[in-house]
C-alpha cells in the first residue's frame, strides 16, 4: 500500500509546486508581456512599475501605469494605481467582462487639432473597416462589458490647438 501512495504523493507535490510557481511568476510575466507587446496591440508605449495578478479571482493591479502619446515620449494617460476585476466565469461564454475598473489619481490629456484628437489612432486601431467582419463577430464572437468605473482624485486636461482653448476637470473624493 505504501508503494501505491508514493506515486500519488509525488504527483500531488508536483501539481502543488507548479501552482506555487505559477502564482509567483504570473505578475512579473504580465509586466513583461505588457511592456513587450504594448505597441504591437495598442500602438502606444506603456510603462509601469509593478503588477500584481491573481489568476484565481481575475484581479489585476498596476502601479504607476503610464500610456504615452502615439510615437512620442509625452504622456497621454498616467495613473498612480490601476485596478481591474475581470469576471473569469464569463470568459467561458465568450464574454470579456470587466466588473470593476479603478483609476487612482489619473492625469489624462486630450488634445484636439482640427477634426482629430490625440486618441484617434486608438479608435482607428480597434475599429473594424469591413462590416462583414463586424457581422460575423457579433454572431459568434466575443462580447465586451465594462460595468463599473471609479476615478479617484483625477485630473483631465483638454486642449484645442486651433482656438487656443485649455480646460481641465479635476475630480476629488
Amino acid at each position: 500500500m505504501l508503494k501505491i501512495n508514493r506515486p500519488i504523493f509525488k504527483t500531488i507535490i508536483v501539481i502543488l509546486s507548479l501552482l506555487i510557481l505559477i502564482i509567483l511568476l504570473i505578475s512579473p510575466l504580465t509586466k513583461y508581456a505588457i511592456e513587450k507587446y504594448d505597441e504591437k496591440y495598442t500602438g502606444r508605449n506603456i510603462t509601469l512599475d509593478w503588477v500584481y495578478v491573481n489568476p484565481f479571482t481575475g484581479y489585476l493591479n498596476a502601479h504607476n501605469f503610464n500610456v504615452h502619446e502615439f510615437e512620442s515620449d509625452s504622456i497621454f494617460l498616467q495613473t498612480k494605481n490601476l485596478s481591474i476585476n475581470i469576471s473569469l466565469l464569463k470568459l467561458f461564454s465568450n464574454t470579456f467582462e470587466i466588473s470593476e475598473l479603478t483609476l487612482v489619481q489619473p492625469i489624462g490629456k486630450i488634445i484636439q487639432s482640427t477634426n482629430k484628437f490625440n486618441f484617434t489612432d486608438i479608435i482607428n486601431k480597434f475599429s473594424k473597416k469591413d462590416s462583414s467582419v463586424i457581422d460575423s463577430l457579433s454572431k459568434d464572437g466575443m462580447n465586451f462589458n465594462l460595468l463599473d468605473i471609479e476615478i479617484r482624485d483625477g485630473e483631465f486636461h483638454y486642449r484645442d490647438s486651433l482656438t487656443a482653448v485649455n480646460y481641465f476637470i479635476k475630480m476629488q473624493i
